[in-house]
């Protein structure tokens, strides 16, 4: 069997067994969910001990582009962000507070700062303008969409500026994430990328939903620190959508 076909609960366990990690039976990684209004990566589990059972995972923490802009900020060698510009615009099937929600959260991750105060403009729940203040004074712009044709690759940027410096995930100002290989036929344009070499054939969702588990299976007591996180982004979330 191809290892794309798999369920996603099974390459966990194959990367668990691989380092002697325990996957407790009552735990099962599922892709997505929605609660709140905000489409989210969790981790199921067996009874109603967390919100009917479930438990974010915010994967998007895991994805490599994210890592190293952190590290840039944790390591000073920005000194002093002082404003960010998110941007995420994904097809017309999207979850706007989904989006809301993954760019809130990457937000305060990076920057190590939680948000303190949002304004927001919103347009019939198929665009919104965030204003966004961290408690440490930085300012941010996010702006999050879902008006691009059915099936378009979302396209999004994440760009620091600081006092001296500035990071960007995207090269120069495209917004457009480029393949490793494509594959030019007749009816069209196939293309992949792989960033994982223990999780070969998943897309970056997928690696980072199976890495973000996999972290959460070593330490589990991380469950109070993203249930809180998760409360959080719902009421940053839902205060944007009563700014509007």
């Amino acid at each position: 069997m191809n290892s794309n076909t798999l369920p996603l609960h099974n390459h966990l366990l194959t990367l668990a067994s691989k380092y002697a990690v325990t996957v407790s039976e009552r735990w099962e990684l599922g892709l997505r969910n929605v609660q709140n209004g905000c489409e989210i990566s969790t981790w199921c589990i067996g009874d109603d001990t967390l919100r009917s059972g479930f438990i974010p995972l915010f994967p998007w923490r895991y994805e490599r582009r994210f890592v190293e802009l952190r590290r840039i900020v944790e390591t000073k060698t920005l000194e002093d962000v002082v404003l960010c510009r998110f941007s995420h615009v994904a097809d017309v099937k999207a979850n706007l507070n989904r989006i809301l929600y993954q760019e809130f959260d990457l937000l305060e991750w990076i920057i190590g700062s939680p948000i303190i105060s949002v304004a927001a403009s919103t347009n019939e729940n198929r665009f919104s303008n965030v204003l966004v203040r961290l408690e440490n004074g930085t300012i941010a712009s996010v702006e999050a969409g879902t008006t691009l044709p059915t099936g378009t690759n979302t396209l999004d940027r994440h760009e620091l500026i600081a006092r001296r410096g500035v990071a960007s995930d995207r090269v120069v100002d495209t917004h457009i994430p480029q393949q490793s290989v494509y594959l030019f036929e007749r009816d069209g344009v196939r293309s992949w990328t792989d960033t994982d070499a223990e999780l070969f054939g998943l897309d970056n969702e997928e690696i980072n939903a199976v890495r973000a588990a996999f972290e959460f299976a070593k330490r589990p007591e991380m469950i109070e620190s993203n249930t809180a996180q998760y409360n959080h982004l719902v009421e940053l979330v839902q205060r944007v959508q009563a700014d509007h």
